[in-house]
Formats: C-alpha cells, structure tokens, sequence
C-alpha cells in the first residue's frame, strides 16, 4: 500500500526556478539582394579569440548579442516597485553587473583606461546607458573598502565600471502559480502569508559607468552564468563572483545540493509553459520522451567562463541519408549562448551549405547576403528540404539535432501556386569567430543542463529534447508510471476498503443477532441460534411476543408442507388419468 503512494510521481531534485522574458532586437528589412558569398567577411581579432581574463576584466569571442532573456530581481534591502530591476542570463560572462545612477555611454571609450573622455562628458547626445524599456540604475550601499575596476570588452561592446556588493533578492517563482517579483509586490495579501524572498548576499558585482554598445542592451543589466571555476592562475576568476555558486551555497529554505542549472526556452502558439531557468536541480516534465536519458558533453578543459565543447562535424540530411553538408570542421570548438539568435557557422561551412543546396532544384539559387550579417538565404527553395532536412552536430562520439526545422527558418514566403517552392531567409549566418555558435534555434529546441562541481571534476553540459507542451502526450515517459501505480494504488485500496466494510458488516450483524438471541433465551426455549437467524429483527419486549412468533413460524412451515402435499396427490390424479386414456385407446 505504501509503495505505491510513494511512486505516484517521479521524484524531482530540489531546485530554485525563475521565469524568463525574451526581449529581441528586431532586424530591419535584411538586404537580400547584397551577395555577399565570394567576399571575405571581416574576421575577429587574434586577441579576442583567445578570450582571456583575469579578476578585473574579461575579453569576448566576437558576436552581436541581439536577443536577452531576462529575469526579475530585487536590488537592495527595500522591497519596492522601484528596485525590481530586468537581469538578462549570460552565458558568456562570469560576471553580473548593473547599470549606475551616473552610468555613461560613449564610443570614445578606451580599452583599460578607466576616464571618460571630455568628448563624451560635454556631448549632449549621449544616451546614458538607458532606454524607455530598460531605465532603472542603481547604486550599492554596501561598498567594498577598496575601489577595484573591472571591465568586459570585445569588438562590439565595452563595459566599464567598479565592483561592489550589495543584496539582490528573489522570487522563488512557481510555474503553476505563474507569480512574478512584480505581482508579488503589487498583490494586496491582507491576512494571507506571502511567499519569502530568497536572498543573495556577498556577491561581487560590476557597477557599471561606461558602456559603449553596437546594438542596444534589452535589460537594466546581466546575471553572469558563465563557467566560474577556472583549472589554472591564468585563467583566475575574481572570488564571489559566481551567481550560480553563491545561490546553492544561500543557508535558504531552498535546501541546495547542486552546483548546476538547467534552461527550458522553447515557445509557440500552442505551448502554455513557461521559459525559465532551474538552479540546483532539474524537472523531467521539460524533457521529451525521446531519448530521454539525454546527451552529457564534456566541457573543454582551459576554455576560460565559456560553456565550450569540441564539435567534429557538422551535417545537414534527411531520414535517407542524403546530405546537404558534412564538413569537418578548422576549428573543432563550439559554445553555447542565449545572446543570439541565430546558428552561426565558420565562412567556409557556410559557403558549402550555399552551393549544395542548389543542386535540390534547377531554379534554387542560395546565397550569403546582407554585408553585415553574412546571413544564409535561398530562392526557389523546394518544401521538401524544410519538412526533410534535419540540421546535426556530432559532439565526439554523439551526435544531436534540431528536430524542429522551423527553428532553422527566419522567414519563408512561397514562390508558386502549388506551395511547393519557397524562398527563404534562414536562421544561419557567418561566425566571425570561426567558432560554431549555439544560439536559440540550438537552444529552443532542447532542454540544456549546465553542471560546474570542481570537487569531484564534474564540467559537463546535458542537452536533453525539450518537451513541446506539458501534457502527456508530448511527454508520457514522466507519467506512464506514475499513473500506472495510481491506478494500482486506487484498486488495492478499493479492494481493501470493500472487503474490510463487508467484513464489519458481517461481524455486526452476527453480534447483534447473538445478542437479540441471548437476550430471548429461557430454559424452556429449544430454538437454536440458526432459527433465530430467521427471525426478522423486531424489538421484542416480552417473552410471550417471541413465543407467539415461534408458533407463527412454526404453522407457516405447517402450511407450505400441507400444500405440498396437495400438489403431489394433484400430480399423482393426472398420472392415473393419463394412464387410463392410453389403456382405453389400446
């Protein structure tokens, strides 16, 4: 009876949620008709790509980051609407920073010369940092004793400012309850018991002065979930920095074990879940039921705050077979992001895919256009390669795809009446880095656990398919069992209960017919137990009420016997008066 209550459903890590918001820059019109396939695109400089840092400032691999999720926290002691600030989850930063009260932007910002320019200190068009969506700034009260600079710079964006530490404090978000930090503040909770805020304190943090932005940033700062542990002093990362480490270290009600965190960004019309990020554990109802157990990558030794992996190859086929690419790679390194919102691939990759996909249809033509995005699109595109074709990575020995090839497509608008060929713009461009990046088509389509455990030299990523909705048929492996011993448990308990009520019944009524029984007995009363079953259960005060329902009983049994009797000399009449028509007859 326990066992199965206790396996009614799947047992489930302790973990702390968080509801993201996806805020994307939106593109205008892509310049289609640029071809840009036989020009060299420029390529990120040499120093970049080696993405070093130290305890005061960090280099980054070269790309636009033009997409931001966000989660919502509170900066500060005072839990107010004001301090409720937009935090985008970066996985390519070992820092969380913030923007300050007095916080700048200019393009006349120097790498590792912390002054601003005059230049910039008189030009009225700067727009300090902030947006009509994004504005909030914020000033630690809690400095540290020593002014310590830090910046994160790489060739589209330049970050500057000095770490402090302050408390941030957070909502453990509940996806049935679908609270947020801001409901939570607005909500009027009269005699109802709030949930608690979860806090963070100790962590070392950027206060931003300086920003110097390509693109504009979409949220009032960044929680770092870059790899914080670094194997060697040259790759040191500063100390309290690490969100991930100071969250399960927290002496919470959270009660966390695990130093990991996992991500669910899938989104359509007709998925109700919600995007968010798990610290300290995961939940399988975000897995789908193919290959369930997953996939595990290691993680690659000395590639800095990165989530990098070694990459072999790279192919684009259908169910068949037929590839459309299947190409080594120059350089065998890939990371993961949620900062952009494409796959992007080294040049020569690229240029490959474009020639091999023409060959589908006499009129495809498939080119790199837009000079600034060395973006992949094709005219005279036959349907069959979007519904067929399937985009997969071989990570060593493993190989992982993106079975939902409409994360591939950025836009397609059909070219014939018959819907048969399209023209489409795709979600794959040019990596300037030369490095494969694993942006949203990549990420949406899985459910990626991120673990970092330097005790036991556990550096792994687990990429998982991501269930598509939350209900069973999407993801029935979570609930096959579970159901099947609810139902075991509901039969087994409905079993015991029917046999045990009919058990008390029974032993009730034998009770009260022995007691009624007792209670009737006289030495002259030769009625055994079994007649006075018979009796039906009357209330009889006297004696001589239950002597007269005796002798009732008694001419009852008298009179079935007298019309017996009747019926066999009945029997036996027309027995003789058959006989006596057949003898007459003969």
């Amino acid at each position: 009876m326990i066992i199965p209550l206790l396996l009614l459903f799947p047992i489930i890590n302790a973990y702390f949620e968080q509801k993201l918001t996806r805020n994307v820059y939106q593109y205008q019109q892509f310049k289609i008709n640029e071809k840009v396939t036989a020009i060299a695109p420029k390529k990120c400089p040499q120093d970049l790509l080696n993405y070093t840092h130290s305890d005061t400032y960090v280099s980054q691999i070269c790309f636009n980051k033009n997409v931001y999720y966000n989660v919502e926290v509170i900066f500060g002691d005072n839990v107010t609407k004001n301090n409720t600030f937009q935090l985008a989850l970066d996985l390519t930063s070992p820092w969380t920073w913030y923007k300050s009260q007095d916080c700048m932007s200019c393009k006349k910002i120097n790498t590792l010369t912390y002054e601003i320019d005059d230049d910039c200190k008189h030009n009225s068009k700067n727009n300090n940092c902030f947006n009509d969506q994004f504005n909030k700034s914020f000033n630690a009260k809690k400095w540290n004793d020593v002014k310590v600079h830090g910046q994160i710079y790489s060739q589209n964006s330049l970050i500057q400012g000095t770490f402090q530490t302050d408390t941030i404090q957070m909502l453990a978000y509940n996806s049935s309850s679908k609270m947020t930090i801001s409901q939570y503040i607005a909500y009027e909770w009269g005699n109802s018991t709030p949930p608690s805020l979860v806090s963070i304190t100790g962590l070392q943090m950027l206060q931003v002065q300086l920003i110097n932005n390509e693109l504009p940033i979409l949220a009032d700062g960044v929680i770092g979930f870059g790899f914080g542990y670094t194997e060697t002093d040259e790759e040191r990362a500063k100390s309290d920095a690490d969100f991930v480490e100071k969250l399960v270290q927290e002496k919470t009600k959270l009660n966390l074990t695990k130093q990991l965190f996992a991500l669910y960004t899938y989104e359509s019309a007709v998925n109700f879940s919600e995007m968010v990020v798990q610290v300290g554990g995961i939940d399988e109802k975000y897995i789908r039921k193919q290959k369930s157990n997953g996939t595990w990558i290691d993680r690659l030794e000395k590639s800095g705050y990165y989530w990098m992996v070694e990459i072999n190859k790279i192919e684009l086929k259908n169910l068949e077979g037929r590839d459309v690419i299947n190409t080594e790679l120059p350089i065998k390194k890939a990371f993961f992001t949620l900062n952009s919102q494409f796959i992007e691939l080294p040049y020569d990759v690229m240029k490959a895919l474009t020639l091999n996909l023409q060959q589908f249809h006499s009129t495809t033509a498939c080119d790199l256009v837009d000079s600034d995005m060395y973006i992949l699109y094709c005219k005279n595109l036959p349907k069959s390669i979007q519904t067929d074709y399937i985009l997969t990575f071989t990570f060593g020995n493993n190989q992982i795809s993106i079975n939902n090839s409409n994360l591939l497509y950025r836009e397609c608008n059909s070219s014939s009446e018959d819907n048969r060929i399209w023209d489409c713009l795709f979600n794959i461009k040019f990596s300037q880095s030369e490095y494969v990046i694993l942006g949203e088509p990549f990420m949406k389509n899985h459910y990626i656990v991120f673990e970092n455990a330097p005790g036991n030299n556990t550096r792994k990523i687990g990429v998982f398919q991501a269930a598509t909705h939350m209900y069973y048929p999407e993801n029935p492996s979570q609930y096959e069992w579970p159901l099947f011993n609810a139902i075991l448990f509901i039969f087994l308990f409905g079993l015991v209960s029917v046999c045990s009520i009919t058990f008390l019944k029974s032993l009730c009524k034998d009770i009260f017919r022995s007691f009624k029984y007792r209670k009737a007995q006289n030495p002259e009363d030769q009625q055994s137990l079994r007649i006075s079953k018979d009796i039906d259960y009357v209330d009889y005060s006297t004696q001589e009420e239950v002597q007269s329902q005796i002798k009732n009983i008694e001419m009852s049994d008298q009179k079935k016997i007298e019309e017996w009797n009747k019926q066999q000399e009945q029997f036996k009449f027309g027995e003789q008066f058959t006989n006596s028509l057949e003898s007459n007859s003969l």
